[in-house]
């Protein structure tokens, strides 16, 4: 295959975001990735890849990866609940959330090294080379949680060359950020670097409750690296890194109001946050925290035998620890009254590659990775003071007069205070204050890859690709740490209810066997239609059914029984394997135009689910049972029972997800011309058995969706009009058709028409042939920028505009809750020729408001909360080199 020449390169396609190095510029500057672990350049490497340089991410103020999908339209960074709790998201498909167990789809690596949680990749962007996104799966070279695709940072290696950078930004919000990086010879054979960055910003979120304002910023993190070249031939980079968080995040808009809210508001006079409206004001009881800290080490030794094979080795150890103690409720009532998760994780990390060159016709790479990873999850879930007096009325039955016509719930008609009783429980039990869960887990996490891949050029300008891999991956999941003491989300309410309706029915006695044999005999037509109700739901409208449902209904039993495991049935392990490989053609029509296809097949072994919602299969229940085993008594000695959801048929897998697979077709076309560049590529993507992970307002539904199939067109350009020098007009986006083809016994809307469906309003439904909610159809990224040369330097003005058509944020939320984007961006710099720098810069400046996603609020049914985008910022950045 002809390679591009230098001067038939143009700039990478994150010109969309408009970036200062125009059109001709670029040509100058061959771009280089190594998106196939090897250096092309961007025009040449035939595969969707998109590349920011460290020139777009100081000029467009990317502080950090969540800024980054502002520059790629096909890229899309969510941060929800707290700061370290981010998903990646490309072409549509991501996952990950805050299940610990549930790892994401898209891997994300920092100078060549993996890092197995969102959270451990979230710091500020300091001393970066260029970071490049990878698109469709890339599990042959990339291996482990590539089926979506590849975040790749690369940062800048030491330099011979004594210099360096410092600068200071100024922002609304009180914002301060101070960042430097210096670099130079320790001797001929020995180059440092250090970088560093410190970041604060007040909260945009006010608090009309306790903890003080939400979503700040308080963040710092340093790097050190050694290069060292003992010959011209080895060369040695030491790197380390230690970064921390410490911030209250994140605020939440109340945009559905349910009928739960008057309660809280006006008979317990508790606040909370604000409705739909992007008021930015949230309510609660006591302050978030979101403490993160992360560290790690990693030398990578490259070898080159001969002119053409290379030898490379990145050896990794990493340490994250990440712990939130998250308000939860929403509300200056203390529902809950401690809600903390912590994440202790370390991974070790090797990889060895060979790559060659033969005959000059053929360019090999053979390679092997390894990963072994441990993780401590401690959770607790508790019930504050609030619980149960908010329950209480929730619960109600009758009312009572408070003042001349005004009525209220009345708490002494509690349902959960008649089942407390009628079931022997001392009063105060049900949602009593210190009540909940707390547990233990460990996973321990070996993968294993061998792969390889060859790139042979069949002609001159016709190139064959052909890589494959074996990847095998063993999980052991130690979840026998558990203290329970909830016994109200332990309750059959299917046989509770069954004797209240037998009670009615004549039967003084219904846990007496023979008063319910000898109804039976003499009733059977009854018998039968009380058993038949006992699984009614009241909403069904059915002339009898089981009042106690609506509980269940209402999402009042969760922190459910919890089977520690491994246990007699259940050995805690999973074991993966599977064959990824990619298949491409790549054919230069002229020197300056390739065109290639592609068909690749990504693999990510199964998640478990370290929630305090992991269920066994159904399929293990009875043996479970036998074996006594099935939900562990708990502090109060409640037998071991069958509880609503088991009772109903719904309880599900909720244990682990099995593994995810990607299948993806694409073509493409590359173009470079004298006035920018053309790139399209046209793709086909197909997930069996996608993990899905999604959190209901009182826990995590996990499971596979069968089938989703997503079809897209992707493309980039930039225009340098000759007749203007300096001025680049860039233009990227992506349109993209994504479905369920197969996906019963999603989550969706509690009493939605797909919840109904099957008679049995649970929360679960049939989404096969349904659209994937969040999955903009049209998102794009229009720039305009123009630079010229100035006799003291060069000024330059840039400015952008991010749009994304409207989509349901979720499935399982109502569809009245959308988003749609429409963000300006904008910056004014000057850069003099004695090396320092002014930009004065401003991003979302039209103060676009839309909601990034949304869920069922906690505890609270008929209510809806969502995460709203970062108004809008501003300021200046003054920046020296030298």
């Amino acid at each position: 295959m002809k390679r591009f020449t230098k001067a038939a390169v143009l700039g990478a396609t994150a010109l969309a975001a408009g970036l200062v190095t125009t059109a001709a510029q670029a040509q100058e500057d061959v771009i280089t990735v190594t998106a196939q672990k090897r250096e092309q350049t961007l025009q040449e490497v035939p595969i969707a890849v998109s590349v920011v340089q460290a020139e777009t991410l100081e000029n467009a103020q990317i502080v950090d990866a969540l800024d980054l999908q502002s520059v790629i339209p096909s890229l899309r960074v969510s941060q929800l609940e707290r700061s370290s709790n981010a998903t990646f998201i490309i072409r549509g498909q991501g996952n990950g959330a805050n299940n610990p167990g549930i790892e994401p789809s898209v891997a994300v690596y920092i100078d060549g090294v993996f890092r197995p949680r969102a959270g451990s990749a979230l710091s500020d962007l300091i001393g970066i080379e260029r970071v490049e996104v990878l698109r469709g799966p890339q599990s042959t070279l990339f291996g482990k949680n590539a089926t979506a695709g590849v975040v790749s940072i690369i940062t800048q290696e030491p330099q011979f060359e004594f210099g360096g950078v410092v600068e200071a930004t100024v922002g609304n919000l009180n914002q301060r950020i101070v960042r430097g990086s210096v670099t130079g010879p320790l001797s001929d054979s020995l180059a440092f670097s250090l970088s560093g960055s410190r970041n604060t910003r007040d909260g945009y979120y006010e608090n009309l409750g306790n903890g003080g304002d939400f979503n700040d910023r308080d963040r710092w993190a340093v790097r050190g690296q050694l290069l060292f070249n003992p010959t011209d031939n080895l060369s040695l980079r030491l790197i380390a890194d230690h970064d921390e968080i410490d911030e209250k995040c994140c605020g939440t808009d109340r945009v559905i109001d349910g009928l739960t809210a008057p309660l809280i508001r006006d008979v317990l006079g508790g606040r909370t946050s604000a409705g739909a409206g992007f008021n930015y004001q949230i309510a609660t009881d006591f302050a978030n925290e979101n403490q993160i800290e992360n560290s790690g080490i990693s030398l990578q030794a490259d070898w080159s035998l001969n002119d053409n094979v290379t030898v490379s080795s990145i050896t990794a150890l990493r340490q994250y620890d990440d712990f939130v103690n998250f308000e939860g409720d929403f509300t200056t009532l203390a529902l809950l009254g401690e809600n903390t998760r912590g994440l202790d994780v370390q991974t070790f990390t090797q990889e060895f590659r060979l790559t060659g060159d033969w005959n000059n016709r053929a360019f090999y790479l053979l390679g092997a990775f390894f990963s072994d990873e441990d993780m401590t999850v401690t959770d607790s879930r508790i019930y504050g003071a609030g619980a149960r007096p908010y329950v209480n009325l929730l619960t109600a039955t009758g009312v009572v007069q408070v003042a001349p016509g005004v009525f209220i719930p009345n708490p002494a008609t509690s349902t959960i205070t008649v089942l407390e009783a009628a079931t022997g429980f001392p009063a105060g039990t049900f949602y009593g204050a210190g009540r909940g869960t707390r547990f233990t887990a460990e996973q321990s996490d070996r993968q294993m890859q061998l792969f390889g891949q060859v790139d042979f050029d069949l002609t001159e300008r016709l190139t064959l690709t052909a890589g494959l891999a074996y990847f095998r991956s063993e999980k052991e999941v130690d979840f026998t740490d558990v203290t329970r003491n909830n016994p109200f989300s332990d309750l059959n309410l299917v046989q509770v209810g069954f004797g209240l309706l037998l009670q009615g029915a004549g039967v003084a006695n219904p846990n007496d066997p023979a008063q319910v044999a000898a109804f039976a005999a003499a009733n059977p037509a009854a018998f039968a239609a009380i058993q038949a109700a006992s699984t009614t739901f009241p909403s069904s409208g059915a002339p009898l059914s089981n009042p106690l449902l609506t509980l269940f209904q209402q999402g009042l039993q969760p922190l459910g029984a919890m089977t520690p495991f491994p246990n007699s049935v259940e050995d805690g392990r999973t074991e993966d394997s599977d064959w990824p490989y990619t298949l491409r053609l790549a054919y230069d029509l002229r020197d300056n135009v390739n065109v290639y296809a592609s068909f690749a097949r990504g693999f990510k072994a199964s998640s478990w689910n370290l929630t305090p919602d992991t269920r066994p299969a159904s399929a293990d229940v009875a043996a479970l049972r036998a074996a006594g085993q099935l939900a562990a008594d708990n502090a109060l000695g409640l037998p071991t029972i069958v509880n609503t959801a088991e009772a109903l048929g719904v309880a599900g897998n909720q244990r682990f997800a099995r593994p995810e697979i990607t299948e993806t077709f694409e073509i493409g076309i590359k173009s470079q011309f004298d006035w920018g560049f053309l790139n399209v590529a046209l793709f086909d993507q197909t997930i069996t058995d996608f993990q899905s992970s999604i959190f209901l307002g009182a826990g995590f539904a996990v499971t596979n969706a069968g089938e989703q199939s997503a079809r897209g067109v992707e493309f980039d350009a930039a225009i340098s009009p000759p007749a203007i020098p300096g001025l680049t007009l860039t233009v990227s986006g992506i349109w993209m058709d994504a479905e369920f083809n197969d996906f019963p016994g999603a989550p969706v809307v509690s009493g939605s028409p797909e919840d109904l469906a099957d008679g049995v309003p649970d929360g679960r439904g049939d989404l096969s042939g349904v659209t994937v909610a969040g999955v903009a159809e049209f998102a794009g990224s229009f720039g305009v920028q123009y630079a010229r040369e100035v006799g003291f330097g060069e000024a330059f003005v840039r400015a952008d505009y991010q749009y994304e058509s409207e989509t349901n944020l979720g499935n399982s939320l109502p569809t009245s809750l959308t988003r749609e984007v429409g963000t300006f961006n904008a910056g004014l710099g000057v850069n003099l020729n004695n090396g320092l720098e002014a930009l004065l810069w401003g991003r979302n400046l039209n103060n676009d408001e839309y909601y990034t996603a949304g869920f069922p609020t906690t505890l609270q049914p008929g209510s809806f909360s969502a995460y709203a985008n970062q108004p809008r910022t501003y300021g200046v950045t003054l920046r020296a080199r030298f």
